[in-house]
């Protein structure tokens, strides 16, 4: 009926259909403040989240916050993971590494997670740019089957080289 109003939202409007698309309205939403998605964590959920990075990565978002709320601790491993990689040998990565390893339901969520981690630290050090690459193409193997402790181990190893 014409009193009828059905909303849509996505967050790619390339996925609806042409047909859909002639026959609606697009509102694109802004995003939200870094410092006001932290306001509304802290105060409607009681969450302190502690690294920029991770602020970051919700985009401006609420709904990528609240579903990422869960896993800040995960999230903070694995950050540890990548700020450890010029420190420790390769062992010890492998063996903080056990996060990326579990996370197997998760692994595309944790390897994007991994490249904005990386390239925050693009920023102040160019020897980071090509570790995006890495991760990328560590995406890539999984896409086409490829075993994911192994290919995990491959993407580790050649961080490392990469930093060090």
């Amino acid at each position: 009926p014409e009193y009828v109003t059905i909303i849509l939202i996505g967050s790619n409007e390339n996925k609806f259909l042409s047909t859909i698309k002639s026959r609606c309205m697009i509102l694109h939403f802004n995003k939200i403040a870094n410092d006001e998605i932290e306001k509304i964590l802290g105060e409607q959920y009681q969450l302190k989240v502690n690294s920029k990075i991770m602020i970051d990565a919700f985009q401006g978002s609420i709904g990528k916050a609240l579903q990422l709320k869960d896993k800040i601790d995960d999230y903070e491993k694995i950050e540890n993971v990548i700020y450890s990689l010029e420190k420790r040998d390769k062992i010890d990565i492998l063996n903080m590494a056990e996060i990326i390893y579990k996370a197997k339901d998760e692994k595309y969520d944790i390897l994007d997670y991994m490249n904005i981690v990386f390239i925050n630290l693009a920023k102040n050090s160019t020897k980071y740019a090509n570790c995006i690459n890495i991760v990328e193409n560590t995406k890539r193997r999984l896409q086409s089957n490829a075993n994911y402790d192994m290919s995990i181990d491959n993407m580790l190893f050649n961080l490392w080289e990469q930093v060090n």
